[in-house]
């Protein structure tokens, strides 16, 4: 048996230690900005999120949480660092209609 108990303090999307927030949210600018026209998406509390869309990703008052700003105005907020990087894992093409 093993003696260390599973300890459930520990929230799904919790910041590792010693890795600031901003990585995460840095991350994320990058990728939006490298080429936008390609029809790349991710998804961030299950929409579909084209790269192209996203206007900023800014810091909210709890600091290890994320905002996503799109350039529609709509706002997804609460993000986690460890929801961009399962979302910039998954990133997925097709082509866009506009």
């Amino acid at each position: 048996m093993d003696d260390h108990e599973s300890t459930d303090d520990t929230l799904a999307g919790e910041i590792p230690e010693g890795v600031g927030p901003e990585v995460f949210r840095e991350r994320l600018r990058q990728v939006a900005q490298q080429d936008p026209v390609d029809g790349a998406h991710i998804m961030l509390d299950d929409e579909v999120v084209f790269l192209e869309d996203i206007e900023s990703v800014e810091a909210e008052a709890e600091a290890h949480k994320s905002r996503v700003r799109l350039r529609s105005g709509l706002i997804i907020g609460g993000v986690t660092g460890a929801a961009i990087v399962a979302a910039l894992a998954t990133i997925r093409y097709r082509r866009r209609h506009h």
